[in-house]
């Protein structure tokens, strides 16, 4: 049993990388700078993909600045290994 568990807490890390990934990359896209390089997982349910087939679909938060000046926080939803939804706060455009 704990053998499982360390597999699974293993495979959710890998997610969690590959997300961090992602909203960096959106963030460097959108002339964003992400802060505190960090996600926290708020949310954990299971979807059906496009394939029909049963995955985890994981809401990730985390905050970014436009400015340098306030902090907003944004959203990376994922499901599988793929980013499902991005949302982000109303931010300033420099």
């Amino acid at each position: 049993m704990l053998i499982i568990a360390g597999a699974l807490w293993w495979h959710g890390q890998g997610i969690k990388a590959f997300a961090l990934r992602r909203v960096r990359q959106y963030c460097q896209e959108h002339d964003l700078q992400l802060l505190d390089e960090s996600l926290v997982l708020k949310r954990l349910w299971l979807a059906r993909g496009a394939d029909g087939l049963l995955k985890v679909r994981r809401r990730y938060g985390f905050e970014f600045t436009s400015t340098g000046e306030f902090r907003y926080r944004g959203a990376v939803v994922i499901l599988g290994y793929q980013v499902d939804a991005m949302d982000l706060d109303s931010h300033h455009l420099v």
